[in-house]
């Protein structure tokens, strides 16, 4: 991540309380763990992002081999103005469910559970369904088991719940799908995992976690979480509402007990992650199993192994857990390779960790990860984007494994076939939708993981002949660097006819990327720090003018659509607005730029022309993230919880235009035509829904509810 430039800004009241010292963490080890300039810097960016962000309190800490460093910022208690400290103790939410799967493979290693039993052999109580599901299945989210079906009644449960009880809830529910066909994250899948550890061990699930992972860890403030108990340091949590600070609405989590229902602290989590990453609670084969992703029917992975998310990371294997609920936001992030670990903790529901996450690791490993490029050319993107699958699979699996994914020279000419053939410019151009699609799956076992496969034999190539602090650096230099050491090793190098060789189309292009990237990446762009107070008038006009005729350059995009977000909140449309206006003149191909502008123009009322912009956005990459049903979704809601819902309706339309057979959609739209209002038009939305899927249990719900 760039480290962009210094802003004044005035803080919010709430968070008016500079940095507080550590008492939990020696001096002489935060001194060794960041120099006082990265600290310094560190603390600034907290600050800022915390006053935009407008979160009271926050801890955050990481453990890189023996050492440990954390911080705690702001109110941990704002009507007491408590201060949050390392030791401020958090409600977990979902990176309980890591805690979760831990318990259950300690009892595989004990012989007490089966991973592919079927879930009643150690829950008999739980009703049987149209088809059987397995403990892996369920660990992995892909046994069928409903998630929640109606957030209004069962996201707001104030009495307490025995284990049974919080069964009970859901046990009636369908699958709603065939187990190992489709990823459905569910924490109520982690409560019936819950029970399977009481049925296994024959002990409460709070006094196994407690016995079996806790103590052993020493993590000395980890534990159910129980409003009738004194715990201290007990944060207290806050939402936003109408754009006012509010206390959470109280919710008992032991409904969702094995699920979210522990409370912790960051430096506990340091000492839980220190405990995967040393093999102190499981062996590695099994430790390793867990951090394995689980493959669909399809032959696709979800990207979730049996308990943990596992996603690269610049690079880098990684695996990590978010947790979200009334009173908090958590994240936890694992680097097990480089015994590296951060986690955080907030008492603002719904908040943005990330950012945090990734300035913090930036600072400690001395790199910049995600840096994102942009090409004025949506084939060229799509070459960017097969090069960064690449990469990142390719590099983090091999740092991992410590070898190359292909078995055979036969493989791999397969591999290199299908790689060339993918980032071909006339296949892109002459059927874009099916070449990009090539690309999305180079990943999956459906492709036999072709892209994972050539960037592994990759790092192998140059660990051969550069050893493996070569491979190191390319967290600092990125996939450009990654890939041009290669097609000058293979080309040019000790022994070139060893290895295998891109095409000249590819190569050439990869060195125009090279040129042009140090070219516009440069260390005044590193040193950027944008946030809403960043003054863009002046800004963007700078990266015009840097970026001019170069055929690769940075993106900040996203920054961009995350400042008009932060101004819509403020319900200063024109503003974000502008910000946007100005950010397409940099980066006229922008996808996310186009759609945002469109959804900020739907706010406005002008819904014609935000039609327009989501149909260029469109054009320029039908596949982009910010098209899918969950984010106009995501985006519908945002509208209806400010007021406007007819805009809200009318985004809707857009969304079903470009999306036909999405029926979560139809049933998004009837949510929002209900709270309208408008009953009869909700109830044809929901009936359009499940005329698309029969079987799809939120709409069937929701319009039963219609018709009561």
């Amino acid at each position: 991540m760039r480290t962009r430039s210094k802003l004044t800004i005035t803080f919010l009241l709430v968070i008016a309380v500079a940095v507080l010292t550590v008492s939990a963490v020696p001096p002489q080890e935060e001194v060794q763990a960041l120099s006082p300039d990265a600290l310094q810097s560190f603390e600034r960016f907290v600050a800022e992002r915390m006053a935009y962000d407008r979160i009271p309190g926050l801890s955050v800490g990481f453990v890189e081999g023996d050492l440990t460093w954390a911080r705690g910022f702001g109110w941990a208690d704002v009507e007491n103005q408590s201060p949050a400290k390392p030791d401020s103790s958090y409600r977990l939410a979902s990176i309980t469910k890591t805690i979760t799967a831990v318990a259950v493979l300690k009892l595989v290693e004990e012989g007490k559970i089966d991973l592919d039993a079927e879930i009643q052999t150690y829950v008999p109580y739980f009703p049987r369904k149209k088809w059987s599901v397995t403990v892996r299945q369920i660990l992995g989210h892909v046994g069928g088991i409903s998630h929640y079906k109606d957030d209004t009644v069962e996201g707001h449960i104030k009495d307490p719940k025995n284990t049974r009880q919080a069964l009970e809830i859901f046990q009636d529910f369908d699958l709603v799908a065939e187990p190992g066909t489709r990823y459905n994250y569910s924490s109520y899948g982690y409560n019936l995992l819950g029970a399977a550890i009481e049925g296994a061990s024959g002990l409460p699930y709070g006094e196994f976690i407690k016995t079996r992972i806790f103590e052993p860890l020493n993590m000395i403030e980890s534990r159910l979480d129980n409003p009738l108990e004194i715990i201290p340091n007990r944060v207290h949590g806050y939402q936003i509402v109408n754009g006012e600070l509010r206390n959470s609405e109280y919710v008992d989590i032991s409904s969702r007990f094995a699920a979210g229902g522990t409370r912790s602290t960051v430096l506990d989590l340091l000492k839980y992650a220190k405990g995967i990453m040393k093999g102190q609670i499981l062996k590695e084969t099994t430790w390793r199993e867990m951090l394995s992703p689980l493959v669909l029917r399809n032959g696709f992975m979800t990207g979730y192994g049996l308990g943990w998310g596992l996603q690269p990371w610049n690079g880098h294997f990684a695996v990590s857990h978010s947790g979200s609920q009334p009173e908090t936001r958590t994240q936890l992030l694992i680097f097990p390779e480089e015994d590296f670990a951060v986690a955080i903790a907030c008492n603002l529901e719904g908040a943005n960790l990330m950012p945090y996450v990734q300035r913090l690791a930036d600072l400690v490993l001395n790199e910049e990860g995600g840096v994102s490029a942009y090409t004025p050319d949506r084939a060229r993107q799509s070459i960017y984007q097969a090069v960064v699958y690449a990469f990142d699979y390719g590099l983090s699996g091999f740092l991992w494994t410590g070898a190359s994914v292909s078995k055979s020279r036969d493989d791999l000419r397969d591999a290199f076939d299908y790689f060339i053939e993918s980032v071909g410019e006339n296949s892109l151009g002459r059927d874009y939708e099916k070449a990009k699609n090539k690309i999305l799956a180079g990943i999956h076992p459906s492709s036999k993981q072709a892209l994972t496969k050539v960037g592994s034999y990759m790092a192998w190539a140059l660990e051969e002949e550069g050893g493996r602090e070569t491979l190191q650096m390319y967290h600092q230099r990125g996939p450009i660097g990654f890939f041009n050491d290669y097609i000058r090793l293979s080309t040019a190098g000790p022994s070139p006819k060893k290895y295998l060789r891109f095409s000249g189309e590819f190569s050439r292009l990869m060195a125009d990327w090279e040129r042009d990237w140090a070219k516009t990446h440069t260390e005044g762009f590193r040193r950027l720090v944008i946030t809403p107070g960043t003054d863009f008038e002046v800004l963007i006009p700078r990266l015009k003018e840097m970026f001019a005729g170069a055929s690769i350059c940075p993106d900040i995009s996203l920054d961009l659509a995350e400042a008009a977000d932060y101004f819509l909140e403020k319900k200063d449309a024109e503003r974000a607005m502008s910000v946007l206006t100005l950010g397409r003149e940099v980066y006229p191909a922008s996808p996310l730029l186009a759609a945002a502008l469109g959804y900020v123009l739907v706010w406005h009322g002008r819904v014609e022309e935000g039609q327009k912009l989501y149909l260029e956005a469109r054009e320029l990459d039908p596949a982009h993230p910010v098209l899918r049903a969950d984010q106009f979704i995501a985006s519908m809601r945002q509208l209806a919880g400010a007021d406007k819902k007819k805009e809200a309706q009318a985004l809707g339309l857009i969304a079903v235009e470009l999306n036909p057979k999405e029926p979560s959609l139809y049933s998004a739209l009837g949510e929002i035509s209900f709270l309208a209002g408008e009953k009869g038009k909700a109830a044809e939305y929901l009936k359009k829904a499940l005329q698309i899927d029969p079987d799809f249990e939120e709409a069937k719900t929701r319009l039963k509810s219609l018709e009561k």
